[in-house]
């Protein structure tokens, strides 16, 4: 008989690194055992940055060898964690695989989510069996296939004596309301890191704001930052998901140009910091004023961002990790949930998340190859 191990996988919008997170998941009960971290190689990274912000068309060839590289180090970066936690492949039961998202494409009536990274080769790699294509299940089933975020948020942190925030700073950010009766739903917010790190990258500053000390400074512009709220997103109401094939370089650069007048690039990234701020604390506003409120993702550790958020919420605020498990490893550690839901054929209800029609299987299962015998 299998341990109650699973492992989630999960390389964010920044594409920065791919994270692998070892659970131990039982009906009532879970536990962090252990995490392993490895960065995007630098030509990949460019290549994926290229697929997912700026480019619609790509030739086939290069996607079919795109999606093998990000599988092989998917299996890479799993293979390391066994051998550092000293795990059997065969005591795992099943791999949560979210993939590398190139498009994410719902405001059509031909609807879909693209996430590359090889499943069945990393199924072969690791001999492990993957659970991955989650999104395209929802989005089947009327729904937009994103955030899954309040899904797993519920089953980590949810409170029976307390509602509860929880505010997912990513290449996009999303908003979970964990309600104390079990209840859930949540969406996606907008922009995180996502528009920084590419004016960052287009103004040669690195691949991201280090602690936000360029937007530091930087001025906002209340012109420009007016511009940006006046995109159609943020007047939709949820149900509601987004990505980087939308927010991205070039919807930076059509903002400044309809703004009509020349900004120097530091107040650019301040404005844009100050985008990513408001929108979270006006998503915040529509919960109750009592929930206890934590924040995760890679942009808490933006000194800059936080600090603003801090000073206009003017409210006690939590890291995951004062609830219970590091920032670092939320994501991943919920594709391990999702996997078992999985695999254990167990429907997921998002009807209040994603808008679907009706409770879904999510996830399509590939197996390793058989051992020669």
């Amino acid at each position: 008989m299998k341990s109650n191990l699973f492992i989630g996988v999960m390389s964010g919008t920044s594409i920065d690194s791919v994270d692998a997170a070892l659970m131990n998941i039982n009906s009532k009960s879970w536990s962090f055992i252990g995490g392993q971290t490895i960065k995007f190689p630098k030509v990949l990274k460019t290549e994926l940055i290229k697929l997912s912000r700026s480019q619609y068309k790509v030739d086939l060839k290069t996607l079919i060898e795109l999606n093998y590289k990000t599988g092989h180090l998917f299996a890479k970066c799993v293979n390391k964690l066994l051998l550092k936690e000293n795990i059997d492949p065969f005591n795992v039961k099943a791999i949560g695989l979210h993939g590398q998202t190139i498009m994410h494409h719902t405001q059509t009536n031909f609807p879909g989510s693209l996430q590359i990274g090889d499943s069945a080769l990393v199924a072969k790699e690791t001999g492990i069996p993957v659970v991955s294509n989650f999104r395209n299940n929802d989005i089947a089933s009327g729904g937009e296939g994103a955030p899954f975020a309040p899904l797993f948020h519920s089953w980590l942190f949810s409170n029976k004596k307390e509602n509860r925030i929880l505010i997912n700073i990513g290449g996009v950010s999303n908003i979970s309301l964990l309600l104390k009766n079990g209840n859930y739903k949540g969406y996606d917010i907008g922009p995180g890191n996502i528009l920084m790190d590419s004016w960052s990258i287009a103004n040669k500053k690195g691949d991201f704001d280090h602690k936000g000390q360029w937007a530091m400074t930087g001025n906002v512009n209340d012109q420009l930052l007016n511009e940006f709220k006046k995109d159609v997103f943020f007047k939709r109401n949820p149900p509601k998901s987004t990505g980087t094939d939308y927010f991205n370089l070039k919807w930076v650069k059509e903002k400044i140009s309809t703004n009509n007048k020349s900004i120097a690039s530091a107040d650019v990234q301040a404005t844009l910091a100050e985008l990513t701020v408001d929108i979270i604390l006006n998503s915040i506003k529509e919960y109750p004023k009592e929930s206890e409120i934590a924040f995760c993702g890679g942009g808490i550790k933006n000194n800059f961002l936080m600090s603003r958020i801090k000073q206009k919420l003017n409210k006690k605020i939590n890291l995951t990790s004062d609830w219970g498990i590091e920032s670092k490893w939320v994501e991943a550690a919920g594709f391990s949930y999702l996997s078992k839901k999985r695999i254990d054929n167990i429907y997921s209800d998002l009807r209040l998340v994603t808008g679907s029609d009706t409770p879904t299987m999510l996830g399509g299962v590939f197996l390793p190859p058989a051992k020669n015998k």
